[in-house]
């Protein structure tokens, strides 16, 4: 999407959003002619509150609406003009064209095919740089994963190992594409992990593809389809007594339990939702301590965190606050890895936020920046959280003012 000019751009994304031209324009307070000029390339976008404005609407960063290679009054302008994150629109481009290549998917393979060991290291490094955050690693490393993954499997059809190393490449495509403000797409890559996964032969890593698609539903507001989908693979894919499952399939089951209680939640379900938390609670006893498998953490520690959450996404603001605090001083929490922990304290902030509990969203807020920096700062929903808290705090804690110096964020 590099390539597009800067009005069709703001189309692309006017349309990621489902959103007509008329309803953009009333969104903005403007007129629908103005939109369409604009989107034609016949109106130039020429002050920087046009452009934040268009960003927020749009819940994106000011830079991926910004042509750098023919903007240059915009760029005249100076970096501290312009709310810049770690991970800009420009950085995703790639991830999105590995995606498109149909190339790569239905002709045969081409050069030189990576050795065995090359993919499941790029794949072990890629799920370690998740668990950390590291976003800029993982969007320069997943494009090269998904081709050569192609490659192997092309190459080895009868094998279902490249099948095994390539699902693992679409889900963590998926997860990067969801956090970084595009679950469209994150769909798109999940589903095909799922199609993968049936030549892979592999349960458990089904389970655990299931997972994030439900995550992806989840984002996307279809809490129905979450439930749905998330007990229907886990009832078809575990033994008929699922507590007599091995360890990996209790994992991918018990995490899809968790899902399930999340879009039980968002249908304002809280019978289903304790139903599944307790259990879930059944198969964390079983599993012990918390595992982290193919992107996915299981265990007491995220059925705790998860009750918080449904909680908050209940309406039930004290019982939430209650069990949020008891979970950040236990031990087990502080012992999750950096993302999975900031991922969840980001929950906690969206989730009080719109409790309209400011105190308690931005304390989180900062728990999470200081935990893991970069799943805060390159993430638009985090970014948007931190103007909101900045609009309707009287007075902004000093750490939150000081972050959204740090991102150039402009109210």
């Amino acid at each position: 999407m590099a390539e597009l000019p800067g009005g069709r751009r703001l189309a692309y994304w006017r349309n990621q959003r489902g959103m007509s031209q008329q309803a953009f324009a009333d969104a903005l307070g403007k007129s629908k002619s103005w939109v369409d000029k604009v989107e034609r390339g016949t109106r130039r976008l020429d002050t920087l509150s046009n452009l934040q404005e268009i960003a927020r609407t749009l819940q994106v960063d000011v830079d991926v609406l910004i042509d750098t290679d023919t903007d240059t009054e915009t760029a005249a302008a100076g970096p501290t003009t312009v709310p810049v994150g770690p991970v800009g629109g420009r950085d995703l481009d790639t991830l999105r064209a590995a995606l498109f290549a149909y190339d790569a998917t239905l002709a045969p393979p081409d050069g030189a095919e990576p050795a065995p060991a090359e993919p499941r290291r790029g794949v072990g490094h890629a799920w370690l740089a998740l668990q950390h955050a590291d976003y800029r690693t993982l969007l320069g490393t997943l494009p090269r994963l998904l081709r050569d993954g192609h490659r192997r499997r092309a190459a080895h059809p009868d094998d279902p190992q490249p099948c095994h190393l390539l699902a693992q490449g679409y889900q963590l495509t998926s997860t990067v594409l969801r956090k970084l403000g595009d679950p469209g797409l994150a769909w798109l890559a999940a589903d095909r992990a799922m199609t993968v996964c049936r030549d892979a032969d592999d349960d458990a890593l089904t389970l655990a593809a299931t997972g994030h698609l439900t995550r992806v539903l989840h984002t996307l507001g279809r809490h129905r389809h979450t439930v749905e989908v998330a007990l229907t693979v886990a009832h078809r894919l575990t033994p008929p007594d699922p507590l007599t499952a091995p360890p990996t399939h209790l994992t991918g089951y018990g995490n899809l339990l968790l899902q399930a209680a999340r879009g039980a939640a968002g249908r304002g379900d809280p019978v289903g939702v304790a139903d599944l938390l307790d259990h879930a609670d059944e198969v964390a006893t079983l599993v012990g301590d918390d595992r982290h498998d193919h992107g996915l953490s299981f265990g007491p520690t995220l059925v705790a965190l998860t009750r918080v959450i449904t909680a908050l996404d209940l309406d039930q603001h004290t019982t939430a606050v209650t069990r949020h605090r008891s979970a950040l001083d236990s031990t087990t929490f502080h012992q999750l890895p950096p993302e999975p922990r900031a991922a969840h304290l980001l929950d906690v902030t969206h989730g009080c936020v719109r409790l309209n509990d400011l105190t308690e969203a931005g304390r989180a807020l900062l728990l999470a920046d200081q935990a893991t920096p970069t799943e805060v700062r390159s993430r638009p929903a985090a970014r948007e959280t931190i103007r909101t808290l900045l609009r309707r705090c009287g007075k902004p804690h000093p750490g939150i003012v000081r972050l959204a110096e740090a991102l150039r964020i402009a109210v």
